[in-house]
């Protein structure tokens, strides 16, 4: 199975957020456990970037730890069509939007991520990392 981890999932773990961090975790330690491709995209690296730099004492220590945690996943480029994907409004959330139609072009199975409601539309199915752990335990 082919997964891509949303942001939200990504920021949930390095930021150490309270009470998510922990099903974060466990979802994707069970995908990883069960030989699962995860993958994040481009823009995603990009992201966690930009909102973990005050999370972090010093700009070296951020990009230790956040390469680190990346080396667990595979990267999908964001192309010029995701992008266009995402202005044609057939998603709300225009970043979400883009990452779907990343996900559909590289044949993603699934998404995991916090905002299933921006994900009504989406051409690959998304599921929260509770009901992850749940469904393929």
């Amino acid at each position: 199975m082919r997964i891509l981890v949303d942001t939200n999932i990504c920021l949930d773990i390095l930021q150490n957020r309270p009470v998510l961090c922990s099903s974060s975790t466990d979802a994707l330690v069970l995908a990883s456990s069960k030989k699962y491709k995860m993958f994040v995209t481009t823009a995603t690296v990009l992201d966690i970037m930009y909102i973990t730099r005050k999370s972090f004492q010093n700009n070296n220590n951020q990009k230790i730890t956040v390469q680190k945690f990346l080396s667990s996943f595979k990267l999908l480029k964001v192309s010029k069509n995701n992008v266009a994907f995402g202005f044609t409004g057939i998603m709300k959330d225009f970043e979400d939007a883009v990452q779907a139609s990343c996900a559909k072009k590289h044949f993603i199975n699934l998404i995991i991520t916090r905002n299933i409601k921006d994900f009504v539309n989406s051409p690959v199915k998304a599921i929260t990392p509770e009901d992850f752990s749940v469904q393929f335990k």
